[in-house]
């Protein structure tokens, strides 16, 4: 399985933390099943954990799959026209004990800069090595992915947020302070 050290915008972090989002939208990716570091850009500037990704959908080859599903071919379709035709099935996710910032890194690397979308860990030996080592809690959700998630295909973080999946676990989540040590 390929390694990789992939960015992520805290900003549309929650729904995937909270095991909503069952996949993720690139212009390009691996072609194969993957584990992920996850790091988190912006102001947070720490990895958190790791997800494993399954293999990608490619959404302007399987359009004609979602034909019978007409919300979903409609967001599919605004999908394929902003170029974001990988779909990425979200297979798990576990969280660290502790993430690591990245001043932690560039203790060990120095200059080390994150990639703006990922690169293989293969390539980056120390660093797949400190990654490796840190301690991982048990993951917090395993979607199986037999099948399409339809209701979830090609949504978007802020449709993600209007349901009342997300609201229920964002004001559970809130009012229980967890992961209280993710900077977002």
């Amino acid at each position: 399985m390929k390694e990789i050290f992939l960015s992520f915008r805290p900003e549309y972090f929650k729904p995937l933390l909270y095991g909503i989002k069952k996949y993720e939208y690139r212009k390009r990716f691996c072609e194969e099943e993957t584990r992920a570091y996850l790091y988190l850009s912006g102001k947070s500037r720490q990895v958190i954990g790791v997800m494993e990704l399954g293999k990608p959908i490619r959404l302007n080859l399987t359009r004609e799959d979602y034909l019978n599903y007409p919300e979903t071919l409609k967001r599919v379709d605004e999908y394929i026209l902003n170029n974001d035709i990988n779909a990425v099935p979200i297979k798990s996710l576990a969280l660290f004990d502790n993430p690591i910032s990245l001043d932690e890194i560039r203790n060990i690397i120095p200059n080390f800069m994150p990639p703006q979308m990922y690169f293989v860990l293969d390539n980056h030996l120390k660093l797949k090595s400190l990654l490796e080592k840190h301690p991982l809690n048990e993951r917090l959700f395993i979607h199986n992915h037999d099948r399409i998630y339809y209701d979830n295909l090609a949504m978007s973080v802020s449709e993600l947020e209007k349901t009342d999946e997300f609201k229920k676990l964002h004001s559970l989540h809130e009012s229980n302070n967890d992961f209280d040590n993710i900077k977002y």
